[in-house]
């Protein structure tokens, strides 16, 4: 066994490091130090490059023709919000405030719409919950509204639209009474039982 301190000994009475030490230990430190700026330095340039082609592409695309959403504003009467106002008001970003409005435009008898408790956005898809049962599956109120949300978004500019129409059940969650999972698909669920 040997009596000799270990080669990093700490403590009160360990020796101070060398002036070599020293000098390497700073200026490893000052090149992190340094990586970290210029990797912050090159995040901010990317997202403002993003941000401004962005813009443009909106400012170039935004005239082409008129906005849906706007329509719809305008056959209910409501003013368009301001973007500001819109995100404070909705407290929920993935519930989608302006489809039952368009949805009400399909339905100006209200048979259909009035069974729409909430839709929201689930990461791709969008999802109409109602208060139908599990007995309407692929029931002419829940086509119409897989059908009608689906030209929903395609007014919106969703080019690959994916939609869900959920009804209530006895004790197992939301059941799908129709859905729309791509081009092909026609709204309606295949048998499962």
């Amino acid at each position: 066994m040997t009596k000799s301190p270990a080669r990093h000994s700490r403590g009160r009475h360990a020796r101070p490091p060398s002036r070599l030490e020293i000098r390497w230990t700073r200026l490893t430190a000052s090149l992190r130090e340094s990586r970290r700026r210029r990797l912050a330095a090159a995040t901010t340039a990317l997202a403002v490059a993003a941000a401004l082609t962005g813009a443009a592409a909106l400012t170039l695309t935004g005239g082409s023709g008129a906005d849906p959403r706007a329509a719809v504003a305008a056959r209910t009467g409501a003013a368009s919000p301001a973007p500001q106002e819109t995100v404070a008001a909705a407290g929920d970003p993935d519930e989608i405030h302006d489809a039952v409005p368009y949805l009400e435009t399909k339905d100006p008898d209200d048979k259909v719409v009035k069974h729409v408790t909430d839709v929201r956005r689930s990461g791709r898809f969008v999802r109409v919950y109602t208060d139908l049962g599990e007995e309407d599956e692929n029931s002419d109120p829940a086509l119409d509204l897989c059908k009608w949300t689906t030209q929903f978004l395609r007014d919106g500019g969703d080019d690959d639209p994916r939609v869900f129409v959920h009804g209530k059940s006895n004790g197992n969650g939301s059941v799908v009474l129709a859905n729309k999972q791509s081009d092909k698909d026609d709204c309606e669920v295949g048998e499962t039982r």
